[in-house]
């Protein structure tokens, strides 16, 4: 049994395999597999890519420490009106805020 940390968890990035979520649980991996396919598995979402199967480490620290610890995956909206650090007419770029991402696809050009 590997004892995993919390910033263990963390370190895997915003999602991990199977077989990694089996080693933090303790279990083996072909068990959440057979749980996923029954559509039996509701510790965590799921992400399908293709065959690949992707598990939001965000879940795995909720299910483990409590929803309430979790950290945001990605970063809120920039909030001027309730920063104590930065006036309200700031914009982002002079606050260090990350803008909103776009939801506008671009084509790569040869694609």
């Amino acid at each position: 049994m590997t004892d995993w940390t919390r910033a263990e968890i963390e370190a895997q990035g915003p999602t991990t395999v199977v077989p990694v979520l089996a080693d933090i649980l303790d279990v083996d991996k072909d068990t959440i597999y057979a749980a996923i396919r029954r559509d039996d598995w509701t510790m965590t979402r799921v992400l399908r890519l293709g065959r690949c199967i992707k598990i939001p480490t965000r879940d795995i620290v909720a299910y483990l420490y409590g929803s309430a610890e979790v950290s945001p995956a990605v970063p809120t909206p920039c909030q001027h009106d309730t920063s104590m650090q930065v006036e309200a007419h700031q914009s982002q770029s002079q606050c260090g805020c990350t803008p909103a991402v776009s939801g506008v696809v671009h084509q790569l050009r040869g694609a």
